[in-house]
């Protein structure tokens, strides 16, 4: 490798007219819909990372599988030409995951006021993400991410609500 290679430019100044190079589709609007959803995405993952710095082993090793999730999502929405590689699998995963977590979480009747604790996962990011999906018109070509996306929105509230224990300002 050479040392450009090894150290690549952060910034080209090729973004300053407004458009962005999406893989295999060259340059586009930055506010084009995919790259909204794109960018609604990223955002959940940077989240999911400050929870995982906060979070326990186990809850940890969760969030980390989850960002590398939302990784394969990016990429299925980045190339609309390929394969989706998000598929059923991710989903079931999520499913057995929303059901232990459930189980081990109580849940509070009353509306929910988040952050109770630094180590609740925030999901709030994960709710932009299936609407931006739907709203761009991606749903149909990807309907396993947009699945995938709203059932990891469940599943971060209930690892929140787990991580608040029985703490919440809703109560009072």
């Amino acid at each position: 490798m050479s040392e450009q290679d090894s150290d690549p430019p952060v910034s080209t100044g090729r973004g300053d007219d407004g458009t962005t190079t999406l893989l295999g589709s060259g340059r586009i609007g930055k506010d084009d819909p995919r790259i909204v959803v794109l960018g609604d995405v990223d955002e959940a993952s940077s989240f999911l990372g400050l929870a995982r710095a906060e979070a326990d082993e186990e809850v940890g090793g969760l969030l980390i599988w989850l960002q590398r999730l939302l990784y394969r999502v990016m990429g299925d929405l980045a190339m609309p030409k390929e394969d989706n590689v998000v598929g059923e699998d991710d989903l079931k995963f999520l499913d057995a995951a929303l059901e232990e977590w459930r189980g081990r979480t109580q849940i509070p009747k009353e509306f929910v006021i988040p952050g109770e604790s630094r180590r609740a996962p925030r999901r709030r990011p994960l709710r932009s993400a299936p609407r931006s999906l739907v709203a761009a018109g991606y749903a149909n070509e990807h309907p396993h991410a947009e699945r995938v996306v709203n059932r990891l929105s469940d599943l971060l509230f209930v690892l929140a609500r787990n991580a608040d224990g029985e703490k919440t300002l809703s109560k009072g």
